[in-house]
């Protein structure tokens, strides 16, 4: 009895549409709908504490590049059985703001999913998707949902110059051949030139959780030197041992892991990635 009205809830939570403005699958819906009703049981918990438990029930799931840009028309994607970084962290964060709010409703769901991928939170076509982490997090901040942390600890200062899009229309479905979406793309970049932002300097990631400006739940991404972008990873930020690792939908394993490898010991060998900018939840 129990199951079959838990069966029956999941069904009623997942069957709001929005027509052609969503593409999902019933598949994913449930799974999303079964997450939510588990981190329900937890709502008490501060969000960034939600985020991390929303995280771990993607643990498993199948890595793809490019979840998001299977079609050329724009449409708010929701995808519990594959994912890349970008999506992880967003799905998690949504579900964590729906619990937060005291809600676990599909509908409600796609509402934060959407505020939180979408300039402004509405999303107005391919140019309106926050593509880069520098415009997620400025958008995500004046939406009250993010904050970047800095300090004297950071040390690290990346110049931005956005334009890699603009700059490599071909390698975008969407932007190759459209050369008023490529312009789009380019205002867009224009005000994240000759801006500084601060990172953590990967040197200092050995530290411990006392030393290090860093707490579990928050949104770590990978800073790069390559030319026109500003970040080439993204993931959550979980203390293990005394040491900083990172939760994230990992290419090389193919699937959504708690990295066991500790955060520093990670990014050693890349040579294009500094550091890491560290983004907190609200």
């Amino acid at each position: 009895m129990k199951k079959a009205l838990t069966l029956a809830m999941l069904i009623i939570c997942c069957t709001q549409m929005w027509g052609n403005n969503i593409r999902y699958t019933q598949g994913d819906s449930i799974k999303i709908c079964e997450k939510l009703a588990r981190l329900y049981k937890n709502r008490g918990k501060n969000r960034a504490t939600l985020l991390v438990e929303a995280a771990r029930l993607f643990i498993g799931t199948p890595y793809v590049g490019g979840t998001l840009d299977k079609e050329r028309e724009e449409r708010l994607t929701v995808s519990a059985s594959e994912l890349d970084c970008t999506t992880l962290v967003e799905a998690s964060l949504a579900m964590a703001m729906t619990v937060s709010e005291g809600k676990r409703e599909f509908a409600t769901f796609c509402e934060n999913l959407k505020k939180i991928r979408y300039r402004s939170g509405e999303c107005k076509g391919y140019d309106s998707r926050l593509h880069y982490f520098t415009w997620w997090v400025a958008d995500g901040a004046k939406k009250g949902i993010v904050h970047e942390i800095s300090g004297k600890v950071f040390g690290g200062r990346q110049m931005l110059n956005l334009c890699f899009m603009s700059s490599n229309p071909d390698k975008y479905m969407q932007l190759n051949g459209d050369s008023a979406l490529t312009a789009a793309i380019a205002r867009h970049e224009a005000p994240f030139r000759e801006k500084e932002i601060p990172f953590l300097q990967k040197a200092l990631l050995k530290g411990t959780k006392k030393s290090l400006p860093v707490r579990d739940g928050d949104i770590i991404a990978l800073v790069t030197n390559i030319k026109g972008l500003d970040v080439t990873h993204m993931g959550i930020a979980v203390w293990v041992k005394g040491k900083l690792h990172m939760l994230h939908a990992s290419s090389k394993e193919k699937k959504v892991i708690l990295d066991p490898t500790p955060l520093h010991d990670y990014l050693a060998p890349r040579k294009s990635c500094p550091g890491v900018r560290v983004v907190r939840v609200k």
